[in-house]
């Protein structure tokens, strides 16, 4: 299954937490270092507030 995207408005702590959870569940034999994991969710977080940018300042 690919690495799940942030979705609209979702707090950065919520999508780390979802997206952890979602490599250790289903991609752990793949990425079995838990850094590994969490390098891969917070590029992915990175990668998707620089093409779509970053909800948590859109509130304010």
């Amino acid at each position: 299954m690919p690495i799940p995207d942030p979705r609209a408005n979702e707090k950065k702590e919520t999508y780390i937490s979802r997206c952890m959870e979602h490599i250790t569940r289903y991609e752990k034999d793949e990425y079995p270092d838990q850094k590994q994991r969490a390098a891969i969710c917070y590029s992915t977080w990175d990668r998707w507030q620089n093409e779509h940018g970053h909800p948590e300042k859109a509130e304010h």
